[in-house]
């Protein structure tokens, strides 16, 4: 026994009758197929109605079949219990154990189909095997939609054919409404279309226009959607509002206000329904039209149910944030860390921590969205600010160039000079690490403005020594060191002696750029004296790097290697790939001018395989070092590097 299961219109009973025709030659003795109708307008087919077709088909004359349940039941299992009986039973449209049990054969060389849109547990307990039927993937609905709309017009504009695979949700009704639509209207282009269906207001229903009215799959939503206890129902409706592609049970229930394990027994039953899937462990996503559907019904929370997603997501983020970063260690313009402070750590680790933020990135991003239009402004600066740790270690740049815009309007309507100032500064690293030093500028320098004009020293600090970065990427070193010192000043008077430590190890960078090592000792034997108090390993690690640069232009490439290797381990165990590449390309460096080609090629290619999948600038970076290697001749030996080393300072 087979039970197919998946959400209305997603194809299950096209499969199963298609699996049977294929296979009649493995059912000499007959196929019997039955519509429940479980899911439709129309009154359900009880057991005794199914079973008495059955017997008709089977060959019992209309006149003898029993007139109660129990003897047909009993009539049905003595035909079917031939041992050698190969029999196919297709119940299609079930919605529970006790539906299909009647319905079994007796002989155990016989296969029972049913499909379903409801996890029929008793079943698969009873050692059904279940078949989940998901839409269709992206190459296969595109396939359909061409086959179905025929001549040129699929062809000339593919990039459309495959976006409205995509408003269709890849299910095989809505591909074929859509299809209908192109077909009876030759004049459209497939783009029209997609323009049309873009909207997601009006998108299921111009993709319930079919013929029959029970095609429709707004109906087909609806009548999983009525097998909803209120509760159920309730959850459906305000998750449906929840813009994030993936949950879990902690942002459900923040948004629903039920308790955890109510949130769980009801996230499992919209499973059943195929309401929703479970893709992971505490991880739950709507089909794209499934979630329409649940936001095309009355609810009038829906204002309560972003501002409580963010509110949830904020805090979360912090949580993890403070595990990659302690408060100790970075000041936050937003209360929420410290109204956290008193916690226990909620991971046991940066990477950890670092993981769950790169998870949650693309959901909080989507939250972050809705509440800066719903102008939920203060929620909106916060969860910006929050972006800060996986900006720096995961960089999603692009990603962050827009969620600042959002932070820094909503800081704007504010009137919070600070948190402006603050998000500006964040805004002006993201373009610092895009390798644009004139926008970074830009960026940085209003913040300065805006630091000044609130009395704000910290955040003046911190926006002076990003000024300096944008000199010293620009190469002007002088005056880089300038802002540097400036900053080195501040600190001082405020007493933050990891501040003047970070900004040593600066000054110590931008002397090495310009070959003036000997100057460069004396502030980063500063530097590491401070932080051995006052800072963490990744902030000594983060020494040992340009340790290493002076090691190497002093030509002891060994004791270069060791520093390296061990900042190598400290910033591996941190989570932070661009962090551990950064080291990897320095290595690089030192193993190709001092004649190891082939070790600095080992490095090279370890941080683009590092890198593969996050891309970015510093991936390009390591390509082009990489192929840059391979085009030059073996006994040519490069110059010392005198480029700044990308930037590693993560916690101002």
């Amino acid at each position: 026994m087979a039970v197919v299961i998946g959400p209305g219109g997603v194809g299950k009973t096209a499969l199963a009758v298609k699996w049977a025709t294929e296979h009649a030659h493995r059912f000499p003795d007959g196929q019997l197929y039955v519509d429940l109708r479980s899911f439709s307008p129309d009154t359900a087919l009880t057991p005794f109605d199914a079973l008495g077709r059955f017997l008709r088909a089977l060959g019992v004359q209309p006149e003898q079949v029993p007139a109660t349940l129990a003897e047909q039941l009993g009539r049905y299992r003595t035909i079917t219990a031939r041992r050698r009986l190969q029999l196919l039973v297709l119940v299609d449209n079930a919605a529970s154990a006790e539906q299909v049990r009647p319905l079994i054969p007796t002989s155990i060389r016989s296969v029972v189909l049913v499909t379903t849109r409801i996890r029929l547990d008793g079943l698969v307990g009873d050692g059904a095997q279940l078949v989940e039927v998901p839409p269709l993937p992206q190459a296969k609905a595109v396939a359909l939609l061409t086959k179905l709309v025929g001549g040129d017009r699929p062809g000339a504009e593919p990039d459309a054919v495959a976006e409205l695979a995509q408003l269709c949700g890849r299910f095989p009704i809505a591909l074929r409404v859509a299809a209908a639509r192109l077909i009876t209207r030759s004049h459209l282009a497939v783009s029209e279309v997609v323009a049309q269906l873009r909207d997601e207001r009006s998108r299921l229903a111009a993709l319930s226009i079919p013929a029959s009215p029970e095609d429709s799959i707004t109906t087909l939503f609806d009548w999983s959607y009525h097998y909803l206890q209120p509760y159920e129902a309730e959850l459906y409706r305000l998750l449906g509002q929840l813009p994030a592609a993936e949950f879990g049970i902690g942002v459900a229930a923040a948004v629903t206000q039920l308790a955890a394990h109510e949130v769980g027994v009801g996230l499992q039953a919209l499973v059943d329904a195929s309401l929703l899937q479970e893709v992971g462990p505490d991880r739950y996503r709507f089909h794209d039209l499934v979630r329409l559907h649940a936001r095309a019904q009355p609810e009038q929370h829906r204002l309560e149910v972003i501002a409580r997603a963010g509110a949830w997501y904020l805090e979360a983020m912090t949580r993890a944030n403070l595990a990659v970063i302690p408060a100790t260690l970075r000041w936050r313009v937003g209360p929420t860390a410290e109204q956290l402070s008193g916690e226990p750590p909620a991971f046991t680790s940066d990477r950890k921590a670092l993981d769950w933020l790169a998870r949650e990135l693309p959901n909080v991003l989507a939250v972050l969205e809705e509440v800066a239009a719903d102008r939920h402004d203060e929620l909106a600066w916060q969860l910006c600010e929050a972006l800060w740790e996986p900006m720096l270690y995961r960089k999603p740049l692009p990603e962050a160039l827009r969620a600042h815009e959002l932070g820094i309007t909503a800081a704007q309507r504010c009137g919070h000079t600070v948190a402006e100032s603050r998000l500006r500064y964040q805004r002006g690293r993201a373009y610092l690490d895009l390798g644009q030093p004139d926008a970074a500028e830009a960026e940085t320098l209003r913040a300065i403005e805006l630091a000044r004009e609130a009395a704000d020293r910290r955040n003046e600090s911190a926006a002076l020594e990003q000024l300096g970065r944008a000199w010293q990427a620009r190469g002007d070193v002088d005056t880089a060191i300038t802002h540097f010192t400036t900053s080195l000043n501040i600190e001082a008077e405020l007493g933050i002696d990891r501040g003047v430590a970070n900004r040593h190890r600066r000054i110590a960078d931008a002397l090495l750029q310009a070959g003036r090592a000997a100057e460069a000792g004396p502030h980063l034997a500063a530097a590491r004296q401070i932080l051995s108090t006052a800072g963490d390993d990744k902030d000594l690690a983060r020494v040992a790097i340009s340790e290493a640069r002076l090691e190497g232009q002093f030509g002891r490439p060994e004791a270069a290697i060791a520093l390296l290797l061990a900042a190598r381990e400290v910033l591996r165990r941190s989570g932070s790939v661009v962090y551990e590449a950064y080291v990897l390309l320095a290595l690089a460096e030192v193993d190709e001018h001092h004649g190891r080609p082939e070790q600095a090629r080992g490095f090279l290619t370890e941080a683009v395989e590092l890198l593969r999948d996050l891309g970015g600038p510093v991936l390009e970076e390591a390509r082009d070092a990489l192929a840059a290697l391979d085009r030059a001749v073996p006994a040519a030996q490069p110059a010392i590097p005198t480029t700044a080393p990308p930037s590693t300072e993560e916690s101002e």
